[in-house]
Order: C-alpha cells, then structure tokens, then sequence
C-alpha cells in the first residue's frame, strides 16, 4: 500500500474513534442525553449539518468550503435545508406550512418565518440587521436561527437558549416544569409524530416564557400599576384573569366555558381557536390545558414566536381591521 494511501487510511480509523468516543462520552451524560427536543446527543448525526474534513469534500451536492465544517454557507440556509417544508419528517418553519392543516387549530405553536433576507412584518425577521422592537435601549441586531435555538441542544423547551440577550441571564423553559407536551417528537423523525408534536395542540404553557422574551424585549419589564378602573399602564401579563374581582374587567365565565363570542363565528367570519395561556399550578399536560379562573396572558397568548399570517405576529387578526379583529379579546373581556 502507498504511503499515503495508508496515512489517509489511518487518519481516517483515528478520526471514526475519535468521534466513536465523543458521541459515547455524550450519551454518558444524562443531562445532554435527556436534553432538549432534537440536535441532542443520539438523536440527530452529526453529519446531517457537518462534513467530517471538509465541506466541499466527496459531497457534489455541497459548494463550500464553508466555516465550521457546515453544509451550507450560513446558518439560515442550514436550518432552512430541512426546516422550509422540503422534509416532511421535520417541523416546517417557512410559510406556507400545510402539514399542520390536519390537527385542530391548524396550526404550529411557533408558527411560521419568512425567508432568510425578506423582512418580515408578520413576525420576527432573519437574515437582516434590524433594531427590535420594544428595546429600552435600540440597537441594530441580525437574528438568525441560533439567535432563539442552541444548534446543538440544551436542556430548555425546543432548545432554547438560556441567554437570548446575551446579558449573563440562565433563563430555564424546561419541559415537565415550565412547558408540558402530550407527545414527543419521534425518533427516528417521522412525519406523524412532528405534525403532532409541533403543533398548537399539543403544548400547555406554565412559566418562563414571559422572562423569555422580556430579555430582549425588555421595555415589556416597565408596565406599571395605575389609577383605577385601570390596573395597569399597558396590558398586563402573569396576572390571574380573576385577579380582581371587584373591578373586574374579565369575563372569567365567559373564558372558561370557551363558547360564545371570540371562540364561534357571532359577529366575526371564522372561528378562533383558544388563546394560549399560563396555568401556574398545573403539574401535568391536562392541567396545563385546562382554562381556570387563574388562567394569565403571556406574550405568546396574542403573539407567534416566529410568525403568523397577521401583522405584529398576532394569534388573530387584530389589526387586520376586520370582522375578527376583537376575537382574541373578546375570549378574555366578552364586553
């Protein structure tokens, strides 16, 4: 055998070992082996996003080289590669996304982006330098995917990460405490069992998410008391909808019977599924689902985390200007 037939041959056996022995040490670990939904130690390969020495190596279909071994010449177009629809296995994250037209509220839970580059007045925008909303102090950011989701997992709900704003902060979302799910994601990925797991659904909110996002968007920290009939100077957020009682501004009965105006087609055109909510004391996945008189808004009760079909990211049209603009609050205030 040539010399450096037999180094590359070589180099090759020490490079499997060695990744032999990372992924073993990994799956060693029960806080990464438990971790997060996907991009988890056993359950996604590390070749599904890297080449092992380069990559524009043996792969005609890649054009790099590209940085970090990566596929794909940004991060966007890695993500996008399996999450823009083309794989129905994984969550399609780019509208339209069809493949939730099956469940009951039609929908995912974060909703939907636009394409890399294109900004996006229907929710949040990648690929452009911005300045983000409701920032006490604004200043021009690019989001991308890792902007919001740790590439290789974490112990957060959809592997979110523990410090978006980069301000020293160790925010948990964690799942079984801070979010419940009915059902995980499959492993391996089918298209079943992410239509199921990814959709609206199947997720029951309890805690965290308002600290989430209130890292970034942080003027939503400065809502303050004020005089009454009014409670608060802007809406108020991780406040029981029975809070007070002897001025109330909510309908509780209205919200738990979950019938009548703002759920059904009286006064609007189409139907609108429940609002997402906080339940604190819930402790499983039934409880978290189930709409009481503590029941409280959180930011993704009126908004998409990624996107929606209306203005602002909203869960309903409320400033579409039509028919169903009130439909979100009318579950809530029935006035």
């Amino acid at each position: 055998m040539a010399q450096s037939s037999w180094c590359h041959c070589r180099e090759k056996r020490d490079a499997v070992k060695l990744g032999v022995l990372i992924v073993s040490s990994l799956l060693c670990l029960p806080e990464l082996a438990l971790a997060g939904d996907w991009h988890v130690a056993g359950s996604s390969d590390c070749g599904d996003c890297h080449l092992q020495h380069g990559s524009n190596q043996r792969d005609p279909t890649v054009e790099g080289a590209f940085t970090s071994l990566l596929k794909k010449s940004s991060i966007n177009e890695l993500c996008m590669s399996c999450h823009d629809g083309t794989d129905p296995s994984a969550p399609d994250v780019i509208v339209p996304t069809p493949m939730y037209s099956s469940t009951p509220s039609g929908e995912s839970g974060a909703g939907a982006l636009v394409a890399a580059g294109v900004d996006n007045p229907n929710g949040h925008t990648i690929g452009l330098e911005l300045p983000p909303p409701l920032q006490q102090v604004p200043a021009l950011r690019e989001l991308n995917c890792v902007s919001c989701h740790s590439a290789h997992g974490n112990g957060n709900y959809r592997n979110l990460l523990v410090d978006p704003a980069g301000i020293g902060a160790s925010l948990l979302v964690e799942q079984g405490v801070n979010v419940f799910v009915g059902v995980r994601p499959a492993n391996p990925p089918t298209s079943g069992g992410s239509i199921a797991a990814y959709s609206r659904d199947n997720i029951g909110y309890v805690s965290g998410m308002i600290e989430w996002c209130s890292s970034c968007h942080d003027e939503l920290a400065l809502n303050s008391l004020a005089s009454a009939p009014a409670h608060f100077n802007a809406h108020p957020s991780d406040v029981a909808l029975d809070a007070y009682p002897y001025e109330r501004h909510t309908d509780v009965a209205h919200w738990i019977g979950g019938t009548g105006e703002g759920f059904a087609v009286i006064r609007q055109s189409q139907e609108t599924p429940r609002l997402p909510f906080l339940a604190s004391a819930a402790t499983d996945f039934k409880t978290s689902r189930t709409a009481t008189a503590e029941s409280k808004v959180s930011c993704v009760s009126c908004h998409k985390a990624h996107g929606s079909s209306y203005r602002k990211g909203m869960v309903w049209p409320y400033l579409e200007e039509n028919d169903n603009a009130l439909s979100g609050c009318q579950q809530c205030h029935n006035k």
